[in-house]
């Protein structure tokens, strides 16, 4: 720690010195106290410095002198008057006052060492109260963390030796505890306002973590500081604190950034608890849906001690990342869609399991019967949330979600699952593709997975029906293609012909074709019906074979 000019300014040593110029800069900072005879060398002066020189062959040499006062590189500068120069020159004071440096005018009575032993002491003084400040601070948190008294606890201590105001911010820039020390702050549970005045602490929180880096800011006659809370090169979250302007000082930032490693260590100990239980919980999950379970009731009972009740309604939710990414990309977005799907849960208040595969998360999660709402409402309202949430933070990063009917009977988890599979698989062979879709919606595609499933051939199915379809034209018409938009445009002729760029008299003789090919009647609700089928039975055996 340093002193600032004002409080050199105020030492019994100064007191008959004059402030010259400068007076906006009374606040600088004094790293170190520097005593110059001769100034030749100004490149050799430090960030900081406090010069202190006799201005001997400053009236040959002012220009040097004037250029060192410009750089803004000292704290301040004191000058004697009386040895070489009468008086302090205007063009030192007007390019003092121009750079807010504070100009300080010395008698002859007042001696060199005097001057800088009282500065220095007064330096080392506040130095070693830092230090001592710093051991006590850092004693006092580390014994909360041998003491698993979590991070309530740590933040209420660290606002009682700071007397700051505390937020501590999770990864996604949420509040996840705070300790309001003044009565200017006002916090709703979403906007922190100052003095009437709303911080927009979010973004701040995401641009501190982005750059890992502190910000510092004067804002409302509050100095508050957002500090990163990093471990194993992992963002856990930030912490703000709030200080009044006039009361700030350094040890204030050393016990934050003690703090900050405190809580890294902190996270990591809840990582470790939270990494085993995940693997716990997951494979748990795997044998759920994998009925690798001796009987319905040691899984319930294990269920409990997993903290999981397995005889209400759930349902299970198969959540894909919808684009190719890189190995690198991949991961990252799945660590972060893991942490989204949890804290997105953990608000709903549900109960719930992830478990990570290599195509993306599988989740079982309790629906709930309320509000005049049925299971099916339940469980795509909260894959709703998931998509929203998410396509805020990652609109480049789409997603599939999948959606497996509700049970309460452990031994149908499994079948949950496989809908939830197919759904997410199949979502894209829709006329009109979903993000979200539920097994229920599967319509057609929901008979046909009966229909492979009992051994029926889907291609000896669909070949019956549209073969001919599927062989081009001697034109290269693609038939398929046509037949497929006229269905997904509700059999409008006008939107049909914009989707494939054709006229509306091309898109009637290549229905036409469809008719005469097929030999069935397009204008017949029950032969469109049999196409659709077949149609769909087609793309669902292309599925499968790729």
């Amino acid at each position: 720690m340093s002193i600032s000019i004002y409080e050199a300014l105020n030492l019994p040593v100064m007191k008959n010195t004059k402030l010259a110029a400068g007076y906006n800069g009374v606040t600088n900072i004094i790293k170190w106290v520097t005593i110059v005879e001769v100034i030749e060398d100004i490149n050799r002066l430090q960030e900081g410095e406090f010069l202190i020189t006799t201005g001997y062959g400053l009236k040959d040499n002012s220009r040097e002198f004037e250029r060192l006062l410009s750089m803004k590189k000292l704290s301040g500068a004191a000058i004697y008057t009386g040895f070489y120069l009468d008086y302090i020159p205007q063009s030192f004071i007007d390019i003092a006052n121009e750079n807010d440096l504070p100009l300080i005018e010395l008698p002859t009575e007042i001696n060199f060492s005097i001057i800088t032993k009282s500065i220095l002491e007064q330096i080392l003084n506040k130095q070693m109260e830092m230090i001592s400040f710093s051991l006590d601070t850092h004693k006092k948190l580390t014994q909360l963390v041998l003491q698993n008294k979590g991070q309530n606890i740590i933040s209420d201590t660290l606002s009682e030796l700071t007397g700051s105001s505390i937020f501590v911010m999770n990864e996604a820039s949420e509040v996840t505890y705070f300790v309001k020390a003044h009565n200017d702050l006002k916090f709703d549970g979403d906007k922190l306002s100052v003095k009437k005045s709303d911080l927009p602490y979010q973004e701040l929180s995401s641009d501190c973590q982005e750059k890992r880096k502190p910000i510092e800011l004067d804002y409302e006659d509050f100095k508050v500081l957002f500090y990163p809370i990093i471990a194993n090169e992992k963002e856990y979250g930030c912490l703000i604190a709030f200080k009044e302007l006039e009361e700030w000082q350094e040890l204030h930032l050393n016990a934050i950034e003690h703090a900050a490693t405190v809580y890294a260590i902190e996270y990591l100990k809840e990582d470790a608890v939270m990494q085993t239980q995940i693997r716990l919980r997951g494979e748990f999950l795997e044998e759920l849906i994998n009925k690798n379970f001796q009987t319905s009731s040691i899984a319930l009972e294990r269920g409990k001690k997993l903290g999981y009740d397995l005889s209400i309604n759930q349902a299970v939710l198969h959540i894909k990342i919808g684009k190719f990414l890189d190995s690198l990309e991949h991961r990252k977005s799945m660590d972060s869609l893991y942490s989204h799907a949890v804290m997105t849960l953990e608000k709903l208040g549900r109960q719930f399991i992830v478990r990570e595969r290599l195509d993306g998360l599988i989740i079982l999660f309790e629906v709930r019967q309320e509000d005049k709402k049925n299971l099916k409402q339940d469980s795509l309202e909260a894959a709703e949330l998931l998509l929203n949430r998410w396509r805020i933070k990652n609109p480049d990063i789409p997603l599939v979600i999948g959606v497996g009917k509700s049970y309460s009977d452990i031994n149908q988890l499994s079948h949950s699952a496989a809908e939830a599979n197919y759904a997410a698989d199949l979502a894209h062979l829709l006329l009109c593709p979903k993000y979200i879709i539920h097994y229920d919606d599967l319509g057609t595609f929901h008979l046909l997975i009966q229909m492979k499933e009992m051994g029926l051939s889907l291609k000896d199915f669909y070949e019956e029906h549209i073969g001919e379809l599927l062989k081009k034209s001697k034109q290269g018409i693609n038939l398929i293609e046509t037949l497929e938009a006229y269905f997904k445009n509700n059999l409008n002729l006008q939107s049909t012909s914009e989707e494939l760029f054709i006229h509306r008299h091309t898109l009637k003789y290549r229905l036409n074709l469809i008719q005469t090919r097929s030999g069935y009647d397009l204008n017949s609700a029950d032969e469109r019906l049999k196409l659709q089928i077949a149609f769909a039975a087609y793309k669902l055996e292309q599925y499968y074979q790729n």
